[in-house]
C-alpha cells in the first residue's frame, strides 16, 4: 500500500515536516510494507518560506530590517536562483511572533520590515516574489509596506503620513518618484488562505483587529481609516478593490499591491500543493493522510487539508484527517477525521507530546489497514 502524508502544521505545537514524520513513522511500525510519500504543507503563513525551500533546494538570504516597532532585526528570504524568485514570509519581518503581548498595538505596529524585505530581494535579482501573508502583528493596510518599497504617502498637506494603523485615515496622496523601475515589474504572488474583504463585519479590522490587540474603540477608527484609504487607492489605480477576495488578510496588506503593483492573490494551499508536485503523488497513492492542529469549520475554508481533500477525492483516493482536536462539521470533506489525543489531557500536555501522539495514532490506522489488506 502506497499512502501519500500532506499535513498542514500542528501551530505552535509540530511543524508540518515532524507532523508527516510521525504519521510515517507511526504507519511503518504497524506494517513495514506500508511504503510512505511525505509532502508536508503550508498555505502562506508560517513555515512556508522553509518547507518551500527545503523542498526545491533553495538558500536563505540574510538581511536586516525593521520589525513592527522600528526595531532592527535580522531576517530573510529564501532564493530559487534558477527562477529568479524570492520567497517571503510576512511573519519573520512583521509577524506576531516579534511582539510581546503588551506591545500588541495595532495602531502604531507596521509592515515596514516587509517592504524593505521585498525590496532587498528585487535588488538581489529576483523577478518574482512569493509572499505568504500569515502571522502578521499589522492592521496598516500595508501603508508600512509600502514605505519600505519606496512610495511616500502624504496627507492633504503633503506632510507624510504616521507609521501603522494611526495613519490610514491620513492618506490622500500616493507618490511613487523613489519606486525604482525593477519593484514596479516585478511579479508578485500573495498566498493567503483567507478571503476576506478589507472592509466591513469580516473585514481586516473588525475580524483580524481585535487578534492584534485592537479595542472595540480602535476596530472603529481602523474601519474609518480603511475607508479612506481603499478610496485613496481605487483612485489612483483605476480598480475596483472593494471586494477583492483576501483584501482584509494580513491587515490589508494586498490591496496595495494588487493596485499599485499588479499583484495576484491566491490561494496559499492551492499555490503550494501545485509548486511542489502534490497532485502528481495523490494520482499515484492508494490512501492520503492529511491534518493539521484543529480539523473544522476553518480547515474547510481553503486550507491545506481541505485543497488536499478534494484534489484526493476527483481521483478518486480515500483521504484521512489527524488533529489534535477534531470537529464533526469537517466531517463531510474527509473519509474519516481521528483525533491524535488518547485520553483526557490538557491543551498544553498534547501539544507538548504532539509527535508521540501522532506517532501512536498513526499506528493504530497502520494496523487497521493492515488487517484488512490482507
Amino acid at each position: 500500500m502506497r499512502i501519500l502524508i500532506a499535513p498542514n502544521a500542528m501551530k505552535g505545537s509540530l511543524p508540518a515536516t515532524e507532523f508527516a514524520k510521525a504519521i510515517s513513522e507511526g504507519l511503518q511500525l504497524a506494517d513495514n510494507s506500508i511504503e510512505t510519500i511525505q509532502k508536508p504543507l503550508a498555505d502562506g503563513g508560517d513555515g512556508t518560506n522553509e518547507l518551500i525551500i527545503k523542498a526545491l533546494n533553495g538558500e536563505f538570504i540574510p538581511v536586516k530590517v525593521h520589525d513592527p516597532l522600528g526595531r532592527l532585526i535580522d531576517c530573510r528570504f529564501g532564493w530559487l536562483s534558477e527562477k529568479k524568485c524570492a520567497i517571503i514570509e510576512m511573519a519573520e519581518p512583521s509577524g506576531l511572533k516579534l511582539l510581546a503581548n503588551h506591545e500588541l498595538n495595532p495602531m502604531v505596529a507596521s509592515s515596514i520590515g516587509t517592504g524593505e524585505l521585498v525590496r532587498s530581494a528585487i535588488m538581489y535579482g529576483a523577478q518574482e516574489i512569493i509572499l505568504g501573508i500569515g502571522g502578521s502583528a499589522t492592521v496598516d493596510g500595508g501603508i508600512g509596506m509600502l514605505k519600505g518599497l519606496g512610495f511616500l504617502l502624504t496627507d492633504s498637506s503633503g506632510v507624510e503620513i504616521p507609521q501603522g494603523g494611526n495613519g490610514l485615515i491620513h492618506v490622500a496622496h500616493i507618490i511613487k518618484d523613489n519606486v525604482d523601475h525593477n519593484t514596479l515589474n516585478c511579479k508578485i504572488v500573495i498566498a493567503t488562505d483567507v478571503t476576506n474583504p478589507l472592509t466591513g463585519k469580516e473585514g481586516a479590522a473588525t475580524v483580524y483587529g481585535p487578534q492584534k490587540g485592537a479595542t472595540p474603540k480602535m476596530v472603529e477608527e481602523l474601519e474609518a481609516g480603511f475607508l479612506n484609504y481603499l478610496s485613496v487607492l481605487e483612485h489612483y489605480s483605476h480598480k475596483n478593490l472593494a471586494d477583492l477576495e483576501g483584501g482584509g488578510a494580513a491587515g490589508g496588506i494586498a490591496v496595495p499591491l494588487v493596485a499599485l503593483l499588479g499583484a495576484r492573490i491566491v490561494s496559499g494551499a492551492e499555490f503550494v500543493i501545485d509548486l511542489l508536485g502534490v497532485l502528481d503523488d495523490i494520482r499515484n497513492c492508494d490512501l492520503v493522510i492529511t491534518g493539521e492542529g484543529c480539523v473544522d469549520i476553518q480547515t474547510c475554508q481553503g486550507k491545506g487539508p481541505a485543497v488536499i481533500a478534494h484534489a484526493a477525492h476527483e481521483s478518486g483516493i480515500p483521504v484521512i484527517a489527524l488533529g489534535g482536536a477534531v470537529g464533526q462539521e469537517a466531517s463531510e470533506l474527509f473519509d474519516g477525521i481521528f483525533s491524535i489525543t488518547n485520553g483526557p489531557m490538557s491543551l498544553q500536555k498534547s501539544m507538548q507530546d504532539s509527535y508521540n501522539l501522532t506517532k501512536s495514532a498513526a499506528f493504530q490506522l497502520g494496523r487497521f489497514l493492515k488487517s484488512i489488506s490482507k
